[in-house]
């Protein structure tokens, strides 16, 4: 049986792009609120403009330093772009509203994982990394908990606490200290090559490509295995432990 079973969370646990439009809804309402308390007007295609130079520059941060902006540095990249200059308190509400935008509007969780999760948890202790944007691990493990998957967990570790991204080491590391597990016994379940894949080899992890929601490494990984489903992922694990 495995020592340790990893899982990542944007298009492996949730579909990321999923009630988006709700999120961004509540982040715009949020600065149009702001806008007019200094009585400046922003339009629509402003916001755009600063959301995305926004993801641009968190992107760069992200495959560049092997870290992702905390939720504060990117909103004031916004904030930049749209000249507006809040108090302390001010922008310390922006970046709240901006956190809790998910749970406003929360992704759809995958078909299959709630029973997937119940089956895994009682092979290995199961443990969350995930890299975070604008929603931290604070707001990921309210989810988690809300949509009845923290019971099968045991570990988090989430990009903003550790001030690592994957495939920085660290980051699967620090679940392996957590579950004192040995990395060639231990796995890590996700959905993209360059961070999820790349980093868990890189520590002697195995590694399962998750491709029901993303499948754009389909072609080209090196993950040991690649499925489509949860009841794929599961028959796996059930595979190995009849040989």
């Amino acid at each position: 049986m495995p020592d340790l079973i990893c899982i990542d969370f944007w298009n492996t646990l949730v579909r990321a792009t999923s009630n988006g439009e709700i999120r961004r809804k509540v982040r715009h309402d949020a600065l149009a609120r702001l806008a007019v308390a200094y009585d400046k007007t922003i339009t629509e295609q402003m916001v755009q403009e600063a959301n995305k130079l926004a993801s641009e520059r968190f992107d760069e941060i992200w495959y560049g330093q092997q870290r992702t902006p905390t939720t504060i540095e990117l909103v004031q990249i916004i904030m930049d772009h749209l000249n507006l200059q809040p108090s302390r308190e001010e922008l310390q509400d922006l970046v709240i509203a901006y956190q809790d935008s998910l749970m406003a509007g929360p992704p759809e969780t995958v078909a299959g994982i709630h029973d997937a999760l119940g089956k895994l948890s009682r092979m290995a202790p199961l443990a969350i990394i995930s890299d975070t944007m604008y929603s931290p691990g604070r707001v990921l493990r309210a989810f988690l908990q809300e949509k009845g998957l923290g019971q099968f967990l045991s570990f988090y570790v989430f990009s903003d606490e550790t001030g690592v991204s994957k495939p920085h080491p660290k980051a699967y590391h620090t679940a392996l200290e957590y579950a004192k597990a040995d990395p060639a016994r231990s796995w890590h379940i996700g959905d993209i090559q360059k961070t999820d894949i790349l980093g868990a080899k890189g520590v002697g992890m195995k590694a399962i490509l998750f491709t029901g929601l993303s499948d754009k490494d389909r072609n080209e990984n090196t993950a040991d295995y690649v499925c489509d489903t949860w009841d794929e992922v599961v028959d796996v694990f059930r595979l190995k432990s009849e040989v």
